[in-house]
């Protein structure tokens, strides 16, 4: 009798220690996510600043795919703008499009934490004419010219207009002279230089873009 009992405790003593190494091989449960993402503000809304502003001219064109018309690109301004950041937060639905005239923009970071926003305007852009605002919520790709009208058309009745003379001219003094080079890539280069200066938290983003390491050779 006493041998079955003690045969008894054994087993129950080996079928604890299993337990206790299994449980303490099991990885901690995955934490509940942190907070909610903000609320996307209501739209049309305005860009709080235009701060940089620089002419941009390529040898070799590419299609601007923040577009559904897809319109080549040999011009166009490479600008940083103030924005609210629950509009640009990283969202896995559509988010709000950033307009600048008769065009989308196509933007180069994220912003949510500086604030900041670095996008290429393509096409031949009127800063002093052109309105710049965040439009319905959308996929940008899947914009065609009657949805920039209607858009604009919204932001005019919401008073959004284009900023002042002074604002345009300091914007575009801080961006210098014409960038003149041959390929996106290029411009890309510039475009990471800036997302640093501007927006330090996404500094391996800037270092992401194609050859972002290299120096930008501005064409006389």
């Amino acid at each position: 009798m006493k041998t079955v009992i003690l045969a008894v405790c054994t087993l129950a003593l080996t079928f604890m220690a299993t337990v206790l190494v299994v449980n303490a091989d099991t990885p901690p449960a995955a934490p509940a996510a942190s907070s909610p993402p903000p609320a996307i503000p209501p739209t049309p809304a305005a860009v709080d600043d235009l701060v940089y502003a620089q002419k941009f001219t390529l040898t070799e064109g590419y299609q601007h795919l923040w577009s559904k018309d897809k319109p080549m690109v040999t011009t166009g301004y490479l600008l940083v703008l103030k924005v609210n950041p629950n509009l640009v937060f990283s969202r896995q639905v559509a988010e709000p499009v950033l307009y600048v005239g008769n065009q989308t923009a196509e933007r180069l970071n994220i912003g949510y934490e500086s604030g900041y926003v670095v996008a290429i305007v393509p096409g031949d852009v009127d800063l002093k004419k052109a309105a710049i605002w965040f439009g319905t919520p959308e996929l940008p790709e899947r914009v065609d010219a009657n949805m920039v009208k209607a858009e604009a058309a919204k932001a005019k009745t919401a008073n959004i207009g284009p900023f002042t003379e002074k604002v345009v001219q300091d914007s575009l003094t801080k961006g210098k002279a014409e960038l003149k080079v041959t390929t996106k890539d290029d411009l890309l280069r510039k475009a990471a230089e800036l997302i640093k200066e501007y927006s330090p938290q996404e500094k391996q983003l800037a270092d992401s873009l194609p050859a972002a390491t290299k120096p930008v050779e501005v064409k006389k």
